[in-house]
């Protein structure tokens, strides 16, 4: 461990900061096996910060969680699509809400 903490507090740090390299950085590099909620959170502040990548991580965390959902429905997709397409928005607070409720149930 470093002066500056674990992998997940320095991680943790970057995404409340809104640092998308550190964040980056750290869970490439650092974090062997991020959660799924380690992963929404990058994909979220990839929406605020670098929104000409969003579409692709958002497709990434999607089908992430549908690996992980072993009975989900086309609604289920659905709502989870919608809120990444939402986040970046001036909605993206509420649609983070969802998605983070969504990925603690997985």
């Amino acid at each position: 461990m470093t002066v500056q903490g674990s992998p997940h507090s320095i991680f943790a740090r970057a995404i409340e900061h809104g640092n998308l390299l550190v964040a980056e950085t750290t869970l490439r590099v650092e974090i062997t096996h991020p959660t799924l909620l380690d992963l929404l959170e990058l994909t979220a502040l990839i929406a605020l910060k670098d929104p000409a990548r969003h579409s692709r991580a958002a497709a990434r965390w999607l089908r992430r969680w549908l690996d992980a959902i072993d009975d989900a429905t086309i609604e289920d997709a659905a709502l989870a699509a919608s809120c990444l397409q939402t986040l970046g928005s001036r909605h993206h607070g509420s649609a983070l809400a969802t998605l983070r409720r969504l990925a603690e149930e997985a």
